[in-house]
């Protein structure tokens, strides 16, 4: 009789904790559903809505225009002088090798050297 009572127990005991599990844990619920439609807006909508090329077009009318750079910025003179500084050391070169100034490599490079901005 001890172990049917023990039974018994155990059971109602699961059978306890099962009902408190199941009241614990909330049922889903379904958003509410409003009947009314939504308002309308109060104005009318953005122009850029209705007109996407004013998304390129500058605020407040024309601007004027930017002008050029007056000199050449360091980056290009470093560019410059770099190329200079190049065409130097193979006018060098061509002289150690013993080329004559007349000949076609050096031309070049003379003309390259003469070119204005270089």
């Amino acid at each position: 009789m001890t172990h049917a009572f023990v039974a018994a127990a155990i059971l109602v005991l699961s059978l306890g904790v099962a009902a408190a599990q199941a009241q614990t844990t909330p049922m889903p619920v379904a958003p509410p559903v409003s009947p009314a439609l939504p308002q309308l807006p109060g104005s009318a909508p953005s122009p850029i809505l209705m007109q996407p090329a004013l998304v390129h077009q500058p605020f407040g009318g024309t601007t004027a225009p930017i002008p050029p750079p007056a000199a050449t910025a360091p980056i290009d003179q470093q560019k410059i002088q770099s190329y200079r500084s190049d065409l130097l050391s193979q006018q060098r070169a061509l002289d150690r090798q013993g080329v004559s100034p007349g000949s076609e490599q050096y031309r070049n490079i003379q003309q390259q050297l003469q070119q204005p901005g270089r």
